[in-house]
């Protein structure tokens, strides 16, 4: 069953003459959206379709969370943060994992998590100024692995076994809005100073984004991708937002007396996912104006270096509105079984149409889909 998509906005602000000694510009390539080919959705092609078992006891929205291994799905509705769901490949329901609550076996708040190699879910609980990440393993047994004093939204893992915090522009309580610290908890590096100060809205944001051995760093409102390279902070990627760059005077504004107010009226854009294979780079760009919400999805073939957009609108068109990932040079989208119905051009066969039966709740649908860059 689909629920209404609430834009939960994030106060973040980027200046380059504030990084630190950890950010170098080599090697930073510059998009300008304006000039980027504009595409239509003809120029994707579903391969494959995993619909995942939905009953009353695991509704979701459409900002899903999507994480996996060899075996399984793990899906965390970002709209409701009130467990991870897991799914076998085929999609069929297995139950939920790492839930909220005060009884037994429950955390007090879930605000991101990641599949150990092990099974067990790491997940990040938040504890007033203080954060705990916790393994859950398969019968939902919950230990403690280790507290931080930092107050993050995000989290993840690094080879090294180390970790990376995101917490975002809350001062006094962030210094700075990313942090690594050691497999105890204890800070090793800081990143990006935090030196906004007017007041913001809570955030829900994801700011990681993994590629085999690569690990890339976005931020809301923040026209630059990082690249995590050993201990440096790498800007990689730099993106001009045009006319729907955040002006200047909204850093000045709070967001409740003014702030708001003053993006609302030409429209923004702001970053809210990063994916990247061998072959393929996709941006997914939220754009927000007054005419409705947007999403700008740009595609870069990294071995001929052919770049395209895809705008999709909440409103009118939004089928391909939520990319997931990207695997073996493969885009995963995620829609819903009503949605695909509607689609008159898709031209599935029998064995891919077979997969989505109407069934007593509409269900969300992994899409893998194949893209074939304008120039071909």
């Amino acid at each position: 069953m689909k629920k209404q998509i609430s834009v939960v906005l994030t106060i973040l602000f980027f200046s380059c003459s504030n990084q630190n000694s950890n950010q170098i510009e080599s090697s930073l390539t510059e998009l300008e959206l304006e000039d980027i080919l504009r595409i239509e959705k003809s120029h994707f092609e579903i391969v494959d379709l995993i619909p995942f078992e939905t009953t009353s006891e695991n509704l979701m929205g459409n900002d899903l969370r999507i994480r996996s291994n060899k075996d399984y799905y793990f899906v965390f509705d970002e709209g409701v943060q009130d467990c991870v769901h897991q799914f076998e490949k085929s999609g069929k329901y297995l139950g939920r994992r790492a839930i909220v609550g005060e009884g037994p076996n429950t955390i007090t708040r879930l605000s991101d998590f990641f599949v150990a190699e092990d099974g067990k879910l790491v997940v990040l609980n938040s504890l007033g100024d203080q954060a705990e990440v916790l393994a859950v393993d398969v019968d939902n047994s919950i230990q403690s692995i280790f507290k931080v004093d930092y107050i993050p939204s995000s989290f993840t893992k690094l080879p090294s076994g180390d970790y990376l915090f995101y917490g975002s522009y809350n001062l006094p309580f962030v210094s700075h809005r990313l942090i690594r610290t050691d497999s105890n908890g204890v800070i090793q590096e800081k990143y990006l100073e935090n030196q906004y100060s007017n007041k913001m809205l809570p955030m829900t944001e994801r700011n990681f984004f993994k590629n085999e051995s690569d690990l890339f760093v976005v931020e809301t409102f923040n026209n630059i991708v990082f690249q995590l390279v050993e201990d440096e902070l790498k800007p990689i990627i730099k993106v001009d937002f045009g006319n729907l760059a955040i002006p200047a005077k909204f850093w000045e504004l709070n967001l409740l007396e003014g702030g708001f107010d003053l993006i609302q009226q030409n429209g923004f854009a702001n970053f809210n996912g990063f994916f990247k294979d061998d072959k393929y780079s996709l941006i997914s760009l939220h754009v927000q104006k007054p005419s409705g919400i947007f999403k700008n999805l740009i595609i870069t073939n990294q071995l001929n270096g052919a770049q395209s957009v895809l705008e999709t609108s909440l409103s009118d068109d939004y089928f391909y509105h939520y990319p997931v990932g990207i695997e073996g040079d493969e885009f995963l989208f995620v829609t819903y079984q009503s949605e695909i119905k509607k689609e008159k051009d898709l031209k599935l066969s029998v064995a891919l149409m077979a997969k989505i039966p109407d069934g007593d709740f509409d269900y969300p649908v992994l899409m893998k889909v194949k893209f074939s860059d304008a120039t071909n």
